[in-house]
């Protein structure tokens, strides 16, 4: 039995290679949610999430203790919640946002784009919040921003650009920093951290969607082209900005 002849590709948008219906297996997101679970139970087992005992044991943001040298609190709180509302809602935010980020990165760029936002995020609080503070969302704000960047980098990709995303992820930041200025309690320059190191990375790690061309030279598809390896530079970087920012500059 004969395949029918396909129709002609003229007034049909080409398809995009690597954007299936489907995500594909996004382990480091999903990775990511359970460790953020797990520390939450633990939390609970030895005392309370929000209890600031509890936290503090854990290693949550705390700025003497910061100044003092326990460096490592700059990374910890990224794994903390307070709370389970908090933890129900950046895990939702996490698998959204981060199973679409880990499946147009791919698996070492998202948790790259990850980690640093989420260090940057406690870094920027280090410095202008004398509060103390913990959760992924800084590092869900730099997703958020590398997905931005990916966007608008092929917003005149047909097949990128008419999914919409671009303007759904400008509107969920926008709601989110109104939210952040009208609700008490909320680490706006955790936020901010996050996202400013999210568009850092992004503008050096985020692929670009490139046409495939067929015989007669036509568009026929596209397909996902990597950043380069020269463009990882850009994670060490970023790490060395905010190391020398919390050696020489005094926190509030």
């Amino acid at each position: 039995m004969e395949n029918p002849t396909p129709p002609p590709m003229e007034g049909r948008t080409p398809p995009l290679q690597r954007e299936p219906r489907h995500l594909p297996v996004t382990t480091v997101a999903w990775a990511l949610t359970v460790i953020n679970v797990l520390v939450w139970l633990a939390m609970e087992l030895v005392g309370s999430s929000t209890n600031p005992q509890t936290l503090v044991l854990f290693g949550a943001k705390v700025n003497s203790l910061i100044a003092r040298g326990e460096y490592w609190r700059l990374v910890t709180p990224i794994f903390i919640h307070i709370g389970v509302v908090h933890l129900l809602f950046n895990s939702f935010a996490l698998l959204s946002f981060g199973r679409l980020a880990e499946a147009i990165y791919g698996h070492a760029r998202f948790l790259a784009i990850y980690l640093v936002s989420g260090i940057s995020g406690v870094v920027l609080s280090y410095f202008f919040s004398r509060s103390l503070s913990a959760g992924a969302s800084g590092a869900i704000f730099g997703v958020a921003g590398a997905l931005l960047l990916f966007y608008f980098f092929n917003r005149r990709v047909s097949a990128v650009s008419g999914q919409g995303q671009l303007g759904s992820i400008l509107t969920v930041l926008v709601i989110n920093a109104i939210y952040g200025v009208v609700q008490p309690g909320i680490d706006n320059w955790g936020h901010a951290g996050g996202l400013l190191a999210g568009l850092a990375l992004g503008m050096w790690l985020a692929p670009r969607i490139v046409p495939v061309a067929g015989p007669q030279g036509e568009t026929i598809a596209f397909r996902r082209q990597p950043s380069s390896l020269a463009s990882w530079v850009s994670v060490p970087l970023v790490l060395m900005i905010l190391g020398i920012g919390v050696l020489t500059i005094p926190p509030r």
